[in-house]
């Protein structure tokens, strides 16, 4: 695997980049809205959360995409997988002649369930899949994912107001309050990763289901590394 040359420093966590490749008119309306062009390598468009996550998104429209199904876009994707926390890969344009009894012959023998099952193993591996229906469409979506990463933020509404993203480390149905109290304890997740139940249940309302629940999701690596050895 080639190694890439890191895009950011750590003071610019501010920056948003979209590659020198990327069509005319897509990057001038970026350029306007902040975004700075450079030649990039896997992905066409990256810019930091506001923990420095590195983001990386790869665009195709729905034609070159169906061109793209190949070792090539696969080494791309690979790639990804190496530099970037968050990689995503963002479809653009109409869906509506690609039906289910869809067949191509562009590029590889493609089929409806072919296209699909492709982006599905790539989602498996840890690509998140986002459709935009036009070029506009894509810059206003590019804009509001930066502007999302750029705050705290959990993944239900149970959490919304933690902002501290650790919550999210914890199991479902711990990811509250419960997680909280233990981090403003001043506990890491490496404190917590070797707590006992009984340590667990001194902490408010954390009763011997939930304390097991805990010990169990923090240990879970160890766990299965220790039936593979078995």
């Amino acid at each position: 695997m080639v190694q890439q040359p890191d895009l950011f420093k750590v003071d610019q966590r501010a920056i948003k980049l979209v590659d020198t490749r990327e069509p005319g008119e897509l990057r001038t309306k970026l350029i306007e809205l902040g975004w700075q062009q450079k030649y990039m390598f896997s992905a066409d468009f990256a810019f930091l959360t506001h923990s420095y996550q590195k983001v990386g998104i790869t665009r195709k429209s729905v034609d070159d995409m169906l061109g793209s199904i190949n070792e090539t876009w696969s080494k791309q994707l690979e790639e990804m997988l190496e530099f970037y926390d968050i990689r995503i890969i963002l479809i653009e344009g109409s869906w509506n002649r690609i039906r289910p009894s869809f067949v191509s012959s562009v590029g590889n023998y493609l089929t409806w369930a072919g296209i699909w099952n492709y982006l599905r193993r790539w989602q498996d591996k840890g690509f998140t899949l986002e459709l935009t229906a036009s070029s506009t469409h894509t810059v206003k979506r590019l804009n509001e994912l930066y502007a999302l990463y750029q705050k705290s933020y959990s993944l239900s509404s149970m959490t919304h107001k933690f902002t501290d993203d650790r919550v999210l480390a914890f199991p479902s149905g711990s990811r509250g309050k419960t997680a909280q109290q233990i981090l403003d304890n001043g506990k890491s997740l490496a404190d917590i990763a070797i707590m006992s139940t009984e340590e667990l249940k001194t902490y408010n309302k954390i009763g011997d289901k939930k304390a097991s629940l805990i010990v169990e999701h923090f240990n879970r690596r160890s766990n299965n590394a220790e039936r593979t050895k078995d």
